[in-house]
């Protein structure tokens, strides 16, 4: 019953984003070229004319599958080459079999992995300004036919390529803003992969006609597939509420293999791979350091543990009952902040020096051709951390403050020891920096990662660096480069924003961020008393992989922050007063602030930044400039 729902949500999914795609005209379709593998038949070579001279209006499943069927083998692994650097977290692919199968024969399966990896592409495409791409359709038709011919096969006897091309639809859906889609797409690739698995381990298999390959190569890259749907169940359910189907415990109790390096994932493991578990974890461990060929591995460690630091936050964080409490304070040994951050720093040791920014360079690792996977691994460190630290400092601290913990309630019972914020701001302002210097290198070296989980990144780093540019005491003046990242941070994101739409909220976001640190630092009485509760819905948007525009709901907070009177709060943990406390002065001004209609006045700002009420009307891909 829950294949056959999920069948009906790929039906009406796919039905819904055709009538989209029909009342939506774009850009021509450019000719078919290129020399053809195999023939076609007279209908598919006359459909395929006709289709060159219709718009991307006019998507229909026989077009795309003839088109498809004409493709050149050079625009083929051209565009599976570009997705296979493009996108370390589905490194999935082996490419001589992917190429095989469309010399031989281009099974409906096989065109099915394929329309999905151009749907995942194209876009990655334009932005590099590649010629051959002008053979391709609208990535929206490739994503339209992967959907189509995925209702057809869900039901059918599990195959590794029908999950393949459910794990990339399921980032094509993310990075699109179709939230719910991905998810479902995902829990339907994981189901099919644990019937491949149980089919393989099982002594007597229920499909005895299956004619499944049991080779090397072929448990190889049913094993990357598997850790695939790993690691984006782990993607698609940070920053939600929805409960994991593929948590590590049960990688382990399934005794799936390792994942196998590069090398071994190329041209075949010598010897079979072990089991995780016992003494063959993850992390190198059992390994000794892992290099960069063994990268995928090093994801599938760190995406662990990203899927508990999300967890942890989502949860309330440090507002959950207890996590104040002294046994459960950040700096404490054992308690599930510092649980976290162990586990990452033993992620970190167990990888090759060489793989750790800033101590090597994104142009090193990027003439090995694996500059998009050393980026993403240090993204993926830099703001496990950023999320860790960010957690427990104050949303809206004073000019003058300096690194503390939180100001506002629940407050930390205890007390933590001599310099631990210091070194904690250090940490956090350090991984923003090195963040958005990490992702202006790879644009500098022409290193194009634009994964949605890249674009979490930069968007998180903007926002800290943002913070940093009001607040340099937070840091100790530790951040002179805070505007310049913050630039290098909005760079990435508008180009960005061209491949995925789910950059247009994360923009936003950051848009009434700065709304509200400008109005915050140059007049300090304006939000005098206001803490973390009064922006509750902007501090959610903060975190948020999921992004959901709440443009409304932000300008509300901010308005509202700055005319509703003030209520004293008690004391904090240290025996002092909030540093927010209002005075008379504070409250007279506030009341002088409506009484006067002056509410809009921006001083400086009015040189670049809209009013308020502007800022919700603009357009999500309006270019943006944070630094005069």
């Amino acid at each position: 019953m829950e294949l056959l729902h999920a069948k009906d949500v790929i039906r009406q999914a796919t039905l819904i984003d055709t009538a989209t795609v029909n009342t939506t005209p774009e850009t021509s379709i450019a000719p078919v070229r290129g020399r053809q593998i195999q023939s076609e038949s007279p209908s598919c070579h006359h459909v395929s004319a006709k289709h060159q001279r219709q718009t991307s209006s006019d998507y229909t499943k026989q077009a795309v599958d003839c088109h498809i069927e004409r493709l050149s083998s050079s625009v083929i692994l051209k565009a599976v080459n570009v997705f296979i650097s493009t996108f370390p977290e589905l490194a999935i692919l082996h490419f001589p079999t992917f190429i095989d199968q469309f010399r031989s024969e281009r099974s409906p399966e096989s065109k099915t992995l394929l329309g999905a990896v151009l749907a995942a592409t194209k876009a990655q495409l334009l932005v590099q300004s590649v010629t051959w791409a002008d053979e391709l359709l609208p990535r929206e038709h490739y994503a339209l036919y992967a959907k189509d011919m995925l209702g057809d096969f869900i039901l059918q006897p599990p195959k590794v390529q029908v999950v393949q091309a459910l794990l990339i639809i399921t980032l094509h859906e993310w990075g699109t803003r179709d939230f719910h889609k991905a998810w479902v797409y995902c829990g339907i690739a994981v189901r099919i992969m644990q019937a491949l698995h149980s089919s393989r381990v099982a002594p007597l298999p229920l499909d005895i006609t299956s004619d499944r390959q049991h080779d090397a190569v072929s448990l190889a890259i049913e094993t990357r597939t598997y850790w695939a749907c790993f690691i984006m169940d782990c993607m698609v359910n940070s920053g939600t509420y929805n409960p994991p189907m593929l948590p590590m415990s049960e990688m382990v109790k399934m005794k799936i293999a390792r994942p196998l390096s590069a090398v071994e994932f190329a041209f075949g493991p010598d010897a079979p791979p072990q089991a995780v578990g016992g003494d063959h974890s993850l992390f190198g461990q059992s390994t000794g350091m892992l290099d960069v060929t063994q990268s995928f591995e090093i994801l599938v460690g760190g995406f662990d543990i990203w899927a508990q630091v999300m967890t942890f936050i989502f949860n309330d964080g440090r507002r959950a009952p207890g996590m104040c409490a002294p046994h459960n304070c950040p700096w404490v040994p054992g308690s599930p902040w510092s649980q976290s951050r162990s586990q990452l720093e033993d992620w970190r040791a167990g990888q090759h020096r060489k793989l750790h920014y800033p101590n090597n360079s994104v142009a090193v690792h990027m003439t090995l051709g694996f500059g998009e996977t050393f980026v993403y691994l240090n993204l993926l460190y830099y703001v496990s951390i950023l999320m860790l630290h960010r957690e427990y400092v104050p949303f809206l601290p004073t000019t003058e403050s300096e690194p503390r913990g939180p100001v506002d309630q629940p407050m930390l019972e205890a007390l933590a020891p001599d310099g631990w914020w210091n070194d904690s701001a250090r940490q956090l302002f350090g991984g923003a920096e090195h963040i958005a210097m990490i992702l202006h290198e790879a644009a500098e070296c022409d290193v194009h990662l634009m994964t949605p989980f890249a674009g979490f990144c930069a968007f998180s780093a903007g926002y800290v660096n943002l913070y940093a540019s009001k607040y340099p005491r937070m840091n100790l003046n530790r951040s002179p480069r805070a505007k310049e990242c913050l630039k290098m941070c909005l760079d990435y994101l508008e180009k960005f924003r061209h491949v995925w739409k789910i950059a247009d909220g994360w923009i936003k976001t950051i848009r009434h961020a700065s709304v509200l640190y400008e109005r915050a630092t140059e007049d300090r009485t304006r939000f005098q008393g206001r803490s973390r509760d009064d922006f509750d819905t902007l501090h959610q948007s903060v975190h948020e992989f999921r992004v959901v525009d709440r443009s409304d709901e932000h300008t509300r907070e901010i308005r509202g922050a700055e005319r509703r009177p003030v209520t004293r709060t008690s004391p904090n943990a240290e025996g002092t007063a909030p540093e927010h406390e209002p005075d008379t002065n504070t409250l007279l001004n506030q009341l002088f602030t409506e009484v006067s209609n002056n509410f809009d006045e921006q001083g400086a700002w009015s040189q670049w930044w809209p009013a308020i009420e502007q800022v919700d009307l603009q357009a999500a891909g309006h270019s943006m400039s944070m630094v005069p």
